[in-house]
């Protein structure tokens, strides 16, 4: 059983306008947005609002049209969500004599407006995923605290790319109360915000939201021409703060439902074996990766594996391995024939013996004077200056270029239908998209281009296909789930291990336990399991964390040198593959302080796998993340779960585990946790 208390309620909200200003307010309380005005950047001006008329309504929907100057006009729909809050839809129009080129469009508080607000008291504060990490290729690193208060200075927020969540949470300290506006499309172009404090008396921040795009300055609409924009969400919502993207995942859920690609993913019941983790790199050759499917497929009995980077062979000039100019002119010459000589064929012929998906690493970043930029330098993105741009030390194709997009599309066909890869982990990608000077030759943005190529690549390998956006995305934008990707890296790479590094991958995950898989993709913190020379109070340590996130499970390491314990884990973990359902973040703090949950929750469904096979109803994790000794306490009623004849046992060895009236209690030794099942 699950209390219905830790649901987020979206609140209905009320329309109204100002002069040339949208207000969209929950009544009686005022919490909402206020002096909402609509701007157009233009060639060096900003075109506002200058008035607003109502079209018609009706049906829960209303239209309103807005004039700005040049003979631009926006029709703005505006829609009552059943479950509450609104959604905003846009045409822009151009009934001017002459071309209008703008670089940019959103909302933003009219001047003397009061902007979005809460009546709650405390101090104004703000989520976005961006929150969790900074990035700024090639240097990146985790951040926190998620929830934070506003910034002195008007920062500019989602402008990384398309990998930040397109959400922006505003609250007020000691307050369940949120607001919460969110992208309900990205066609073409990426929502962002300016925010900072208040310059005003009773106005909550300095606000701006912003859609932009990277890849060309300007977009074109010729008189008489009409084009729909990016439409947004509004909410305002009570909850916990694990639960306040809800109503935006709910409303995607519904709008574009098996669209999605974690609707239809095998990754629900099927964990993944990867070769590069913990050692093994690049360190690879047939013999061993043919023994270790044979291992895998003892202990996990289905899923998939997955060979990662290093089958190819060395290439001139840089010795890169495995950029696309392995596969140029001729796909055959991407694999070493010394390290493989049975090629392609032999991984793929034996993981179908063993009963597991064969799935291959691929990029398509190219080498700096290799090959291709050789032979097809009009195929490489360039910036404003017409120069190659090289990006963390990697070329990239410019997508706008039909050569280039025919030669990635050829050699993926390759890998999927020639060689018979049902897999795709796409790594050392997306680089050349977050580039603020990229320019593609042919028109179109970043978000068009890198739709293009995820599109793809989905329809290459089919719906129940897995597909692993790698690098740069790890704060789960879904709509790249819309795109084709059932599951994304949700944390820096593990690399090879051990407990700071574990704590620096762990610290990006609080942004995905909101999204639950199955109603969009899966999250990937990156391989658990890991080697024998850890404690194994660590390595259990990660692969409970691993669990609890519900993503999905992801497994690596040299299994060869894996003891009888490890490999009884590991079976163990196979067994309860059940990822992609709801997961509950009880530590409050974790959004306020270190991203670091001391309690996590994962009630089980009655139809799910676990509670069916298992007769588990809740799975409960308490981690002491400190290296000092710690007591941690949860109420099985705080959880929602009803205790009676209900019992309790630790997840790794079954053992009954004692409950202190019908409190969860645990003295945890630095870096140990506890993993515990409600057995029905």
């Amino acid at each position: 059983m699950t209390s219905d208390s830790c649901q987020a309620v979206s609140q209905p909200l009320t329309i109204s306008v100002d002069g040339a200003t949208l207000n969209l307010v929950h009544q009686p309380d005022g919490d909402g947005w206020r002096g909402l005005q609509f701007f157009l950047q233009t060639e060096g001006h900003t075109l506002a609002c200058q008035s607003l008329a109502a079209q018609n309504s009706g049906n829960g929907e209303s239209t309103w049209l807005m004039k700005l100057s040049q003979g631009a006009t926006l029709r703005c729909q505006i829609a009552a969500l059943p479950s509450g809050g609104a959604l905003l839809r846009l045409w822009l129009r151009n009934e001017g004599q002459n071309a209008l080129r703008f670089s940019g469009y959103g909302w933003r508080t009219a001047c003397g407006a009061a902007g979005p607000s809460l009546c709650a008291p405390g101090l104004a504060v703000y989520a976005h995923s961006e929150n969790l990490r900074y990035e700024n290729l090639p240097l990146s690193r985790p951040t926190y605290p998620f929830v934070r208060p506003l910034s002195e200075s008007t920062r500019w927020y989602g402008r990384q790319g398309v990998g930040p969540m397109p959400a922006l949470v505003l609250g007020k300290t000691n307050s369940d109360r949120w607001l919460l506006e969110a992208s309900a499309t990205q066609n073409r172009h990426a929502l962002s915000w300016h925010l900072g404090l208040p310059t005003a008396a009773g106005q909550m921040l300095d606000y701006c939201a912003q859609f932009f795009w990277n890849g060309a300055s300007l977009e074109t609409l010729e008189p008489g021409q009409e084009i729909e924009l990016e439409s947004t969400y509004f909410f305002v919502l009570d909850g916990p703060p694990d639960r306040f993207y809800q109503p935006w995942m709910d409303a995607l859920a519904k709008e574009y439902g098996p669209r999605l690609a974690g609707t239809q993913s095998r990754l629900s019941e099927q964990p993944v074996y990867c070769t590069w983790n913990y050692g093994i790199y690049t360190h690879l050759n047939q013999a061993d990766c043919l023994r270790r499917i044979d291992l895998v497929a003892k202990t996990q009995k289905t899923g998939i594996f997955q060979l990662d980077h290093g089958y190819q062979p060395p290439h001139a000039p840089n010795e890169s391995w495995g950029y696309a100019d392995a596969y140029y002119p001729d796909p055959s010459g991407a694999w070493d024939p010394a390290r493989f000589p049975g090629g392609p064929e032999a991984i793929v012929a034996a993981c179908r013996r063993r009963g597991l998906s064969p799935a291959i690493w691929w990029t398509p970043r190219m080498d700096i004077g290799g090959p291709i930029q050789r032979d097809h330098p009009d195929w490489i993105a360039v910036g404003h200056d017409g120069k190659p741009i090289p990006f963390v030390g990697d070329l990239h194709p410019d997508y706008s270029v039909p050569e280039a997009r025919q030669f990635v599309q050829r050699t993926l066909q390759t890998v999927i239908h020639q060689w018979g890869f049902e897999g795709i982990k796409l790594d050392f990608f997306s680089w050349a998209f977050d580039s603020f000077d990229v320019v593609y030759r042919n028109g179109g943005t970043s978000v068009q281009w890198r739709r293009w190529l995820l599109e793809m690549i989905r329809k290459e390998l089919g719906p129940r296909g897995y597909f692993l956006h790698c690098v740069s995305c790890p704060l789960g934008n879904p709509f790249l789930a819309l795109d084709g990707c059932d599951s994304y890296r949700a944390g820096s790479d593990i690399d090879h291990g051990g407990w700071e590094i574990h704590l620096a991958n762990s610290s990006w995950l609080l942004a995905s336990f909101p999204a639950v898989g199955r109603q969009s993709w899966f999250a990937d913190m990156d391989s658990f399991m890991g080697s024998m020379k850890f404690p194994i109070s660590e390595r259990r340590f990660r692969c409970a964390m691993g669990y609890m996130t519900c993503g999905m499970m992801d497994i690596s390491g040299p299994v060869e040198t894996f003891d009888a314990m490890a490999l009884a884990d590991y079976r163990k973990l196979a067994r309860r593959c059940d990822q992609g359902t709801q997961v509950r973040v009880i530590d409050r703090a974790a959004f306020t302080g270190s991203p670091l949950p001391t309690i996590l929750h994962r009630p089980h469904t009655p139809e799910s796998k676990t509670r069916r096979e298992f007769s588990i109803s809740d799975t409960i994790a308490l981690f002491n993340w400190s290296d000092q000794p710690q007591t941690l306490a949860v109420a099985l009623a705080q959880l929602g779960v009803d205790p009676a004849g209900r019992k309790a046992r630790d997840f790794w060895t079954g053992r009954a585990v004692k409950l202190t009236g019908q409190t969860l209690v645990a003295l945890l030794e630095p870096r140990e946790h506890l993993l515990v099942d409600i057995v029905q």
